[in-house]
């Protein structure tokens, strides 16, 4: 099948209500384009990103499918986490449990109780967690909302410029400019489910100096049915010197801890009781700059970050196991799934400008993780992974219409050796303003640390006997691999009220790795993790923005995802999570307007249809959501300082299943108070 038809094949099984719902705001849209707004309403600077090739550009000249979460939009959601802000994000899944990790957010669907095929980037160090199997959950805890000024999300692979973590998507968080947070602010929030937010900033210096110190605390009891009295706390640092010639250097420090409720809440319940769990992140970062001349600059950057988990608790239930003539009872056993991680990255970059026509930037990172955990790696007590990565880009203007962006990383690890990822798109600018793109792309994603060689048994209180292993990796597991194809339509014309893009996609996934069961009395430990899995990702997602006036925007977001499992090694649930993996159809639809006497409203709505839950069940049956959110704030002056109150309801209709089938986030109001001085 060809490209085209290949990748509209999708389209072709959309429900007839969905379709029309696209066609009707598609001709709302194209309305809207044609109509003449005022420049001041409407002309601002042009967005730019940095997260997608690593050169700076416009949404129009990027290699693959953008989206920008601005810091005004971020704080009209009422969102309390990053996590809880993607949701607006066309393809990505989140949820709020802390069951198996902190909340995460994942793309294109998870097969698996972790997610752990998008690169998570905060201030362009990577938050992903060996640790944590993976996931970046951690990490998506690593700023206060307050402290962001934007995230960027490429919707699409891109180990082609960050490697193996960058599978099927990156998000970058961007932290706001220090010279924009000079000063104090204090906030309080409070609420339904024992909401209880507390934040507090102080930024000082001048322009060659500048320093912000920012500490905040959230917490709440959790889902409905879930064990929850969750508390997450952060404490960081920044501080931005501008150097002589031009140079600059930003150094960075913080720390996150997580205190989260796991386990089961049911009576019986001894081998995964109801308990607390702690997670602990805390870095620091050195980013340098300097330009070299007018074309071409260095960038060095190098960071440390160290993770903790804390997980034990005692085997209450009378497993009683033979060892030739003499019974064990594993009664008080200690289960310990506790651990530390330290990851040590540097990175050397190099950007370019040959002609007026070229850009290039290419570079090298050494990266270093090392895992200790006996309790998820028995004797081997731990395993440590080096990485060595070379990437390149560049940026050929090929006409005043075409551009031409390519790029490629070598990476050589020692959890799955020598890889490269090459990457190709075309930008095509039919007029201004409209764009469309289409290109190829290769990934690798090496499996976790655990993936590959964990090995879980338990052992009786003298620690004399063992169960045997529950989960046994023999280290043979080799990369996943993703061949991904993709067409694109960019649409912001500077003279109108409305922009848009749309990616079409196919991204076929072989070489698969999935946690398999064994059911069948093959011989295998109860679980093992294994290559095998063979599937493709097609389908189409769209965003959308409408400027209805300067104070008024509607946001709207769809996507159609079809997952095609062609091989599974686990068969059945394994297979069922992967296949469903990503609702069938999402959207979201958003609408934000600023009043003149300084109140401002939001209104949300987001579904999802048919998506598999992460259980360790093991259910297979399909659940859909619907979720509307409302914000109302005002604009006050309390004693001469600027202050804003804000009450927010999430979730106005019924409860609905969030992460597992016996988790429900309810509905759940707050107000929050907030002052600069």
């Amino acid at each position: 099948m060809d490209l085209g038809a290949s990748l509209l094949a999708p389209l072709r099984e959309c429900k007839v209500k969905q379709a029309k719902i696209l066609v009707g705001l598609s001709c709302l849209l194209a309305q809207a384009v044609g109509a003449a707004v005022s420049e001041t309403d409407y002309l601002a600077d042009v967005p730019t990103v940095i997260s997608v090739s690593r050169l700076t550009q416009t949404l129009e000249d990027t290699p693959g499918a953008v989206t920008i979460l601005e810091r005004d939009f971020i704080r009209m959601t009422g969102a309390r986490s990053v996590v809880d802000v993607l949701r607006f994000v066309p393809g990505f899944q989140t949820t709020s449990s802390f069951e198996t990790d902190a909340p995460m957010a994942t793309y294109h669907g998870r097969s698996d109780d972790w997610a752990n095929r998008i690169q998570v980037l905060v201030d362009g160090r990577s938050v992903y967690s060996g640790l944590l199997q993976g996931s970046a959950g951690m990490g998506w805890q690593t700023l206060a909302l307050d402290d962001i000024e934007r995230i960027e999300v490429l919707r699409g692979s891109n180990s082609a410029t960050y490697g193996a973590r960058a599978f099927l998507g990156v998000v970058n968080i961007i932290s706001r400019d220090l010279r924009e947070t000079m000063g104090a602010s204090a906030s309080v929030t409070s609420g339904d489910n024992h909401l209880s937010d507390l934040g507090a900033r102080v930024g000082w210096g001048a322009p060659e100096a500048s320093f912000r110190v920012s500490a905040d605390s959230v917490s709440d009891a959790g889902l409905q049915g879930a064990f929850g009295k969750n508390h997450t706390e952060r404490l960081n640092f920044s501080s931005h010197f501008a150097l002589e010639r031009g140079a600059d250097l930003d150094l960075r420090a913080g720390g996150v801890g997580i205190y989260a409720g796991r386990g089961s809440i049911q009576a019986g319940e001894y081998g995964n009781p109801a308990r607390m769990r702690f997670q602990g992140s805390q870095f620091v970062q050195a980013d340098w700059r300097a330009p070299l001349d007018d074309a071409q600059d260095l960038a060095l950057s190098a960071s440390h970050t160290e993770s903790t988990e804390r997980d034990s608790f005692p085997f209450l239930a009378h497993l009683v196991l033979p060892f030739g003539e003499k019974a064990v009872d594993f009664y008080g056993a200690t289960i310990d799934f506790g651990g530390n991680e330290s990851i040590d990255t540097l990175t050397a970059q190099h950007t370019v400008r040959f002609s007026p026509t070229l850009r290039a930037v290419w570079g090298a990172e050494l990266r270093r993780e090392k895992i200790e955990s006996p309790g998820e790696f028995d004797q081997l007590g731990g395993v440590s992974t080096d990485f060595f990565r070379l990437f390149g880009s560049a940026e050929w203007r090929l006409s005043d219409t075409l551009l031409l962006n390519a790029g490629a990383l070598a990476e050589s690890s020692s959890l799955a050796g020598d890889s490269l990822s090459p990457r190709i798109m075309l930008n095509w600018q039919l007029l201004p303003g409209h764009t469309l793109r289409a290109g190829m792309s290769t990934a690798f994603r090496p499996p976790s640390a655990f993936e590959k060689y964990g090995r879980v048994q338990y052992y009786d209180p003298s620690r004399q006997y063992a169960t045997g292993y529950f989960t046994y990796s023999n280290g043979t597991l080799e990369s996943e691999k993703l061949f991904s194809r993709e067409l694109g339509y960019h649409l912001a014309p500077r003279d109108s009220a409305v922009s848009a893009d749309v990616r079409i996609f196919s991204e076929h996934i072989s070489d698969g790795i999935a946690a398999t069961m064994d059911k069948n009395g093959i011989g295998l430990p109860p679980r093992t993790t294994m290559n095998g899995q063979d599937y493709t990702i097609d389908g189409v997602e769209w965003q959308g923005q409408w400027k209805l006036g300067p104070e008024t925007q509607l946001v709207l977001a769809q996507t159609w995802t079809f997952i095609a499992v062609n091989a599974s090694p686990g068969g059945g649930s394994t297979w069922f999570r992967t296949a469903h993996g990503a609702p069938r159809y999402a959207a979201s639809l958003t609408l934000m307007h600023h009043f003149d006497a300084g109140w401002h409203l939001s209104v949300m709505h987001q579904q999802a249809d048919d998506v598999a839950l992460m259980s360790i069940t093991d259910n297979a049956w399909l659940a859909s959501m619907q979720r509307t959110d409302l914000r109302l704030a005002k604009d006050l002056h309390l004693g001469g300082k600027k202050a804003e109150l804000g009450l927010v309801v999430q979730n106005q209709g019924l409860p609905y299943q969030d992460g597992d089938y016996k988790f429900l986030f309810r509905q759940q109001a707050m107000l929050t108070l907030k002052i600069e001085y």
